[in-house]
């Protein structure tokens, strides 16, 4: 019998929330997403310390990078649910 047979509840990632929106945002809706500035955002940005997705002009950023960046810099020691 397969592992997620076994659980009620289906096995969901820890690095990556489940979220219904969109997947690409702008820098503005980025920096909404991660609690930063908008000038934060274009820093690193700029400064290349969170991946992004030319557009022209204009850069958008992948929630599923931004998650990812989020899970990378926690400071602390984790508790397993």
């Amino acid at each position: 019998m397969p592992i997620q047979h076994r659980f009620k509840k289906p096995i969901v990632s820890s690095t990556v929330i489940p979220f219904l929106g969109p997947r690409m945002f702008s820098i503005e809706k980025a920096a909404k997403y991660i609690c930063v500035s908008v000038d934060v955002m274009r820093d690193m940005v700029r400064e290349r310390k969170i991946p992004y997705v030319p557009n022209g002009r204009r850069y958008t950023l992948d929630r599923l990078d931004l998650d990812r960046w989020i899970e990378k810099t926690k400071e602390g020691i984790s508790v397993a649910a």
